[in-house]
């Protein structure tokens, strides 16, 4: 049973005429519940305490729930019913697999095109991370957002739209943001985060050079190295 306080289905909707419907909205919110980690992976969801908390029909919240499982949000159990879908390590080994291609595309492009400017902002913010990353008072979500703020400048400066929204999407994707990245699980350890900082440390030099061939070897050694990190924390989780 869900016990933490859900919103209604009136708060955060935009001023002016909603266009969506009833059951639309609640999906949303409830998405943004799951995005936000209130809901967590593998918990229950029943439609008699989110219809009431809502304040809407079951019906509505059935047709809610189907909406976010269409959307990959939540699963079915037979003879259990609806809950967050839970994330498994070949998921988290795909995700990974295709942000490390995006990662290196976008690596290529900014070695190859990137204005003196751009890679000097680059530069200045890896230096930022690898401080971080020699503090032992860093705890591993602020480095994991210095790691995903670098991803983020990296490839939004490659100028490529499509890749920057691909790679957002990916970045994005609920049950990623809950059960790997919301939990920091590639940086746990001040040794790792120091792995870590040396290998987007790489990835700048290799950048600054201009040699995009190596630019891309970097970007994807680095995702592989918190792939590995990610999967062993993700092991440890599991097991307790």
């Amino acid at each position: 049973m869900i016990t933490r306080q859900i919103p209604s289905a009136t708060e955060h909707l935009p001023l002016g005429k909603v266009t969506k419907s009833l059951p639309e909205q609640v999906a949303d919110q409830l998405g943004e519940m799951i995005h936000a980690g209130v809901c967590e992976p593998g918990e229950r969801l029943k439609e008699e305490d989110l219809a009431e908390r809502f304040a809407v029909s079951r019906t509505t919240i059935r047709d809610a729930i189907n909406t976010l499982e269409r959307r990959g949000m939540i699963e079915r159990i037979p003879r259990y019913g609806a809950r967050v879908r839970v994330i498994d390590a070949a998921e988290i080994e795909e995700i990974f697999g295709i942000r490390a291609q995006l990662l290196g595309l976008a690596a290529r492009v900014v070695a190859e095109r990137g204005t003196d400017a751009t890679l000097a902002q680059f530069a200045s913010h890896i230096e930022r991370l690898c401080q971080l990353a020699e503090k032992e008072s860093t705890a591993p979500a602020m480095y994991a957002k210095a790691s995903i703020e670098a991803q983020r400048l990296l490839v939004s400066t490659s100028g490529w739209k499509q890749l920057s929204t691909i790679y957002e999407g990916l970045s994005n994707q609920a049950l990623w943001r809950v059960s790997v990245r919301g939990k920091s699980l590639s940086f746990k350890t001040m040794q790792r985060r120091r792995e870590s900082a040396a290998d987007w440390q790489r990835l700048c030099e290799a950048i600054l050079k201009r040699d995009p061939d190596e630019a891309e070897l970097h970007a994807k050694a680095l995702l592989h190295a918190s792939y590995l990190a990610a999967k062993e924390q993700f092991k440890v989780s599991d097991s307790t």
